[in-house]
């Protein structure tokens, strides 16, 4: 048989990608899959799971949040000093880190910037003036009304403060300058106040802020720090410093410095929704999940938005909690329903998950999914041709004609049916071929004289080496997800000598961020000559034997272990049975590294190193009765070098190849003519130590949006034979196609 390690070029379907990714659920899995899995968005192997070339979301993938840092920031008047309306908030720029004045139909847009400083008490008014009713209130986005004060009033509380030394007066002055948003002359008056009188809590928190106000967040703060425990509400204003400076931080992409800060603000007072949401961020940058999935979530909840959905299904991606995403998604109404079926079906996308990419609206973002679950037929030939001795180990295969069709009963499901026409051909059996049961030579003595018989050279029953007329037939379930499902049902085929066998698979692949294990069950037919492939008939009594079926299970691991780099590993094992063949068991198993390499207009273009050993427990690889006819070494290691690549996906045409070379060791044990009744002659054991290599295409055209041309050619040089093949066909679909994909490439077949 052809070893894995120089299997034809995997299909389209076969491709693999974490994170990546990377399917072909058109095509049933092979047993053991091609080497090398590069993490590539949509690299899958056929039947496995894919790898994404990187997460869903990164940091560069998501804006920052709109932030506005201090629209329900805590400004509160002292309830004994205001003598106005609350005051107006000033709009924060985050851009600048300006604030601007505020408007107010009011009030005059401008007031005159002189700074004033204490007067003498000869020009300020006499009259005093009665406080008005004391109003204290949180600011609110929206900008409340404001009552003008004249400057005549101001330059009255001025002059008395400066006649008396009244802290308090020249309080009452800042909170009037500081409400008309002259923080500077506020400031002033808040510090003459301080002057007068140091242990006044209210200039303090006046004075701090006034300069809060104006941007000098140190001023503030080394004055919050210096008179903290004078004033009540000194602990908010430093709430404010710490969430103003977490915005800062945020803004330069200082993720943890915000979050602490923000965290320090909390301690303070409570966050606003918009601090919550740079906190949720701040948790999301520095890798914290699970909190920032947390609170995401309350503010989704509490008032659904496109940011918090977006930073909701991130945190959740992040956490492969999709199943929540999409709970939330359908039970709480808002755009985190939209948001999370437009990035599920990103996902499947790059994961190569085309059927339930098309599935998740898919089509709606990439064109080349627009009808891409529409049912479709397929005709189309395979022709191969293995060296070997002529009858017995040579066999030319014919598949003509190859018919197939897929159709989508179900969201996520796809339905493949194929049907085929097989001719085989292993050449003329040669006289004296050591076939069947192969008669012992007669010695006899005469006079002394020893003489030995050769066998008979006339065969009593015609041996098989051509077959024109067999059929075989599978039908394949898939059901395609994260955690997916696929079987496969057929026969070994028909119309030979001996009865069909039914053979098939059963796997199942979970796949996450860095790659895929896939476990499969299966039972395969083994096509290495006419005698393991559908029997033979003994030339000399009749007797049939062979149509040889292995029966196991193998696991397969993909995984990125780097950027760019992924490694991949299978093992399995197998029993092969026929009919009167002695029995066997195989066991295998192969490792592989690739890197790949980003080139333009090309999917992926890998280059890796493979290595791969298996052992069968007999030697079946002969043509007498009760031999196989399949290779079955004692041993045989391998070691190869191997490229492949895959052109861009989505366009009119798609092509994909793979070059490898390596060597190998190969021991072949001896065995017995008949190995389910010994009569003492034996084959002798052989071994040997070879290069090996292949080289393989295959392409696709849409030639029309309906219909589709490919094909396939490949060459390989193994262990114990050299085979080529070479196939083509057309494909239609019953709606338009806009593009192909990799699992364009190639026919259905099991």
């Amino acid at each position: 048989m052809l070893n894995p390690l120089l299997g034809q070029i995997p299909a389209a379907s076969e491709q693999p990608d974490s994170i990546g990714l990377p399917t072909d659920v058109e095509a049933a899995p092979t047993p053991t899959p091609s080497l090398f899995t590069p993490v590539v968005p949509g690299m899958q192997r056929r039947g496995a799971a894919p790898t994404p070339r990187s997460p869903v979301f990164l940091p560069p993938d998501i804006p920052a949040p709109a932030i506005q840092a201090t629209p329900t920031t805590t400004d509160v008047i002292p309830s004994d000093a205001t003598l106005l309306a609350q005051p107006t908030p000033v709009p924060f720029h985050p851009a600048t880190r300006v604030y601007s004045q505020p408007t107010s139909s009011s009030q005059p847009t401008s007031l005159p910037a002189t700074q004033v400083s204490p007067q003498p008490a000869s020009r300020m008014p006499s009259q005093p003036v009665s406080p008005s009713p004391s109003r204290s209130a949180r600011v609110v986005t929206s900008e409340p009304q404001q009552t003008a004060v004249s400057q005549a009033q101001i330059s009255s509380w001025v002059t008395q403060a400066t006649e008396r030394q009244d802290a308090n007066l020249a309080t009452k002055a800042g909170w009037a300058y500081f409400n008309r948003g002259e923080f500077s002359s506020a400031g002033m008056w808040f510090n003459q106040a301080l002057e007068w009188n140091p242990s006044l809590g209210e200039a303090g928190y006046g004075l701090a802020f006034s300069k809060f106000r104006e941007g000098d967040l140190s001023s503030a703060e080394a004055i919050v720090n210096f008179r903290g425990d004078s004033y009540p509400k000194m602990r908010v204003l430093k709430g404010d410093i710490s969430s103003r400076r977490a915005v800062e931080a945020y803004e330069t992409k200082n993720y943890a410095r915000s979050r602490d800060l923000m965290l320090t603000a909390a301690q303070a007072r409570p966050l606003s929704r918009n601090e919550q949401t740079v906190l949720a961020w701040d948790y999301y940058y520095t890798k914290d999940y699970p909190k920032a999935s947390e609170l995401f979530e309350k503010l989704y909840r509490s008032s659904p938005s496109e940011n918090t959905a977006q930073g909701l299904y991130a945190s959740l991606a992040k956490s492969g909690n999709y199943e929540k995403a999409e709970t939330i998604g359908s039970t709480v109404k808002g755009p985190m329903k939209k948001m999370y079926g437009t990035s599920e079906a990103r996902r499947y996308f790059k994961a190569g998950l085309y059927v339930a990419a098309a599935g998740a609206g898919g089509a709606k973002i990439y064109r080349v999914l627009e009808n891409y679950t529409s049912p479709s037929l397929a005709l189309g030939f395979l022709y191969s041709s293995k060296t070997g001795t002529d009858g017995e180990g040579r066999l030319n295969t014919g598949v003509v004609p190859i018919l197939s069709g897929r159709i989508y009963p179900a969201n996520k499901m796809m339905l493949t049916a194929q049907i085929s026409r097989i001719t085989l051909n292993s050449g003329s059996l040669a006289d004296y071929s050591v076939v069947g049961k192969y008669p012992k030579p007669v010695t006899t003595t005469v006079n002394g004289v020893t003489t030995t018989s050769a066998p008979a050279q006339k065969y009593s029953y015609s041996p098989t080496t051509s077959l024109n007329n067999l059929w075989d037939f599978s039908v394949r379930f898939e059901y395609q997800d994260w955690i997916s499902w696929y079987t496969t049902f057929g026969i070994t085929p028909s119309g030979g000598p001996l009865n069909p066998k039914p053979i098939g698979n059963f796997g199942l692949i979970y796949r996450d961020e860095k790659g895929y294990v896939q476990g499969e069950l299966y039972s395969k037919a083994v096509k290495d000559s006419i005698l393991s492939y559908v029997g033979n008939r003994d030339p000399y009594t009749g007797e049939e034997w062979g149509g040889v079926t292995e029966s196991g299970g193998q696991l397969s691991i993909f995984r990125s272990v780097a950027p760019h780099w992924t490694i991949f590993l299978n093992g399995s094992y197998g029993y092969l049975a026929g009919t009167n063949v002695k029995t066997n068991t195989h066991l295998s198993a192969t490792a592989a590294l690739a890197y790949e390499f980003n080139v333009k207009n090309f999917e992926y273009i890998t280059v890796g190193v493979a290595a791969s050993y298996e052992t069968y427990d007999n030697n079946q690889n002969h043509f007498t009765y009760g031999h196989g006819g399949y290779f079955s070494p004692e041993y045989l290691a391998q070691a190869l070098l191997q490229t492949q690549f895959l052109t861009e996906e989505g366009k009119k045409w798609i092509a994909a190849g793979t070059i490898g070379i390596g060597v190998q060791g190969n021991n072949q044990a001896a065995s017995p003519y008949f190995p389910l009744d010994p009569d003492g002659r034996n084959y002798d054991s052989e071994s040997s130590s070879t290069a090996i290599g292949l080289i393989a295409a295959q392409g696709a055209y849409l030639i029309s949006p309906h219909w589709l041309v490919g094909g396939q050619l490949g060459y390989a040089v193994t262990a114990d034979y050299n085979e080529g093949s070479v196939g083509l066909f057309v494909r239609y679909f019953f709606e338009p196609r806009y593009g192909l994909l990799r699992t364009d490439l190639g026919l259905d077949r099991p």
